[in-house]
């Protein structure tokens, strides 16, 4: 399809750069130092976040998340991931987001998004996947949940930011987040990720949202059905205990998605440019 021919053509390309280079090395990019003492307010729960504010989160979401599960060695496999990724959200309501992908490695299945563009799978979920499609899919989930700002409402929600903040960022270079306010964020958004999950209204936006926009992109996004399904034969496994904890049960998802892909009979799957790109 005419829609995927730019990543068709991306992907014919030489890998110019590792995935690392292209991801940043965000464990680094937030720097308490440049933080400038200056004007201050008050952040209520109301504080609508600006594009920088909420990519400085992300920052200390996506830095916790890679201090504990490493990016995955495979550049081929980064590239190709990012390349998909960068596919499907060109048609999210956020297209201009600087969009960052990343496999991580973790013996578990599972994706991750964080505010501001940082977008997480793990090597274990890309085993479970069997189609450039499937991923597709499953990116968009994630994709859904930066573009509704599911964990920026749950840090508003715990009215974290409550308390002076640096707005001199602008004219210093630095970060209106401190060391502090890092940390508690940081420590909301793990929680909601890792442990209680978000809301089962917030996890069904995603999933329509997400199935929306990689049919868009010209991907067949029913194909996510099929990787719920094989989810559904894990239930109950170590690798899926994650998810179950995080998510919707399988069968729910599947429950509420069909009705909304039944008339799904076009797009791509691309099964083998996913072997090629994954198992070789």
């Amino acid at each position: 399809m005419k829609r995927l021919t730019g990543i068709a053509t991306a992907l014919a390309l030489t890998v110019a750069a590792s995935a690392q280079a292209q991801f940043g090395d965000i464990l680094k990019r937030l720097d308490p130092s440049k933080i400038k003492k200056g004007a201050q307010v008050v952040h209520q729960a109301s504080h609508e976040f600006t594009e920088d504010e909420e990519a400085d989160i992300g920052r200390v979401v996506a830095a916790r998340i890679l201090a504990t599960y490493p990016m995955a060695g495979n550049d081929k496999v980064q590239k190709y991931v990012t390349l998909v990724g960068n596919t499907v959200a060109a048609y999210s309501t956020r297209p201009t987001l600087e969009w960052h992908f990343a496999v991580i490695e973790a013996p578990f299945v599972n994706a991750f998004s964080a505010p501001g563009g940082f977008v997480f799978v793990t090597t274990d979920a890309l085993k479970q996947m069997h189609s450039e499609a499937e991923l597709a899919a499953v990116l968009g989930h994630e994709i859904a949940h930066v573009t509704q700002k599911h964990i920026l409402k749950e840090v508003k929600r715990a009215n974290t930011i409550n308390a002076g903040v640096d707005l001199a960022k602008a004219s210093s270079g630095g970060s209106f987040l401190t060391d502090e306010m890092g940390e508690k964020i940081g420590k909301i958004a793990y929680e909601k990720l890792f442990t209680t999950g978000l809301s089962r209204r917030d996890e069904e936006e995603a999933d329509t949202i997400g199935t929306e926009i990689a049919g868009q992109a010209g991907y067949k996004a029913s194909e996510f059905l099929t990787f719920l399904e094989d989810l559904k034969k894990l239930e109950g496994s170590k690798e899926t205990s994650m998810l179950t904890a995080t998510h919707p049960s399988p069968d729910d998802r599947m429950k509420y998605l069909r009705p909304k892909l039944r008339n799904d009979n076009g797009g791509v799957v691309l099964a083998e440019r996913w072997v090629e790109w994954t198992r070789s």
